[in-house]
């Protein structure tokens, strides 16, 4: 068997090459803390990780939107609360003021619960009217006080689509949360504007109310309860709304966690074992060097000796 010089240093050579690839390797790992930083280096694993990868993507992606409307829903409260709000007052109001059988400041908290009202149906949400039903360029209710209500014609009062909003919000669910101005405003905007024309024709609102006065405030404070009762389930449908898409966020967390558990199995090193592999891999380096640097001061005959 002949043994020349150049097949001794090729053998050398390569061994420390590949040592040294391995070395590498060991650190690539070390300081990304995967076992690969492509598929190709999972082998027959790596169509599993990409399912995975996959459906979490899937997953993340309706957790984004079920998340957002979470956010809407808690602006919807608010905005529902605050009109609801606004009826109670007026309510509120007129029963003391039948109490009392004084018209004194009682226009006054019938122009502030409209104005809460008003208010609660032009509520935005990152700078969009959460009832305005696909319409982004003006306020869904027009009036926003007494005097602009008895100014605007009924037909005008609304300015709100028709679009209501709705979310898919897991592989199986879409949920219709949105609401619209004119549907949940109607009975209230109705009932403002007949006492706006009761408040001008009873002008200047003061002192002892007369008995048909009072029979007149008593049939708008029962309908105003009726109203006040209708937005409360307005309000309660909300509620159910967020239970849902909370139940439906966690799930969702649920198999986010599960299926990153699953990657994380598949793609995470072990970092003692890593540890290990680095040192065994150094060592084998160091070694293939000596083996190197020693073949530089001997010859062939030297080693055949």
């Amino acid at each position: 068997m002949r043994i020349s010089t150049g097949q001794i240093w090729g053998n050398a050579l390569s061994n420390l090459m590949q040592a040294q690839i391995r070395k590498d390797e060991a650190n690539n790992q070390l300081s990304t803390q995967k076992v690969a930083t492509d598929f190709a280096g999972y082998g027959r694993g790596a169509e599993i990780i990409a399912a995975y990868q996959s459906s979490l993507e899937r997953i993340t992606g309706y957790s984004q939107v079920a998340q957002s409307v979470s956010d809407r829903l808690d602006s919807q409260n608010v905005a529902l609360e605050r009109a609801s709000d606004g009826i109670a007052t007026g309510k509120d109001g007129l029963m003391d003021a039948i109490a009392s059988k004084s018209l004194d400041g009682l226009t006054t908290v019938l122009q502030s619960s409209y104005m809460a009202f008003a208010d609660g149906l032009n509520y935005k949400h990152q700078g969009t009217y959460l009832f305005g039903g696909g319409n982004e360029d003006e306020a869904p209710l027009a009036a926003t006080s007494l005097s602009d209500l008895a100014a605007t014609a009924s037909a005008d009062t609304f300015k709100n689509g028709s679009v209501k909003k709705a979310s898919k919000i897991d592989a199986t669910t879409t949920l219709q949360t949105g609401m619209l101005a004119s549907e949940i405003g109607a009975e209230g905007v109705t009932l403002f504007r007949e006492m706006k024309a009761f408040i001008d024709a009873n002008a200047p609102m003061q002192g002892t109310m007369t008995d048909a006065q009072q029979a007149t405030l008593q049939g708008f404070a029962t309908r105003m309860n009726a109203a006040y009762t209708k937005m409360v389930d307005h309000t309660a449908l909300n509620g159910t709304f967020q239970n849902r898409v909370e139940n439906t966020l966690k799930s969702l967390e649920g198999q986010e966690s599960s299926l990153s558990n699953l990657i994380s199995n598949k793609t995470d090193i072990n970092m003692a074992e890593a540890y290990t592999k680095l040192e065994q891999a150094d060592l084998t380096v160091q070694a293939a060097s000596q083996v190197v640097a020693n073949l530089k001061s001997v010859s062939l005959l030297d080693l055949l000796r």
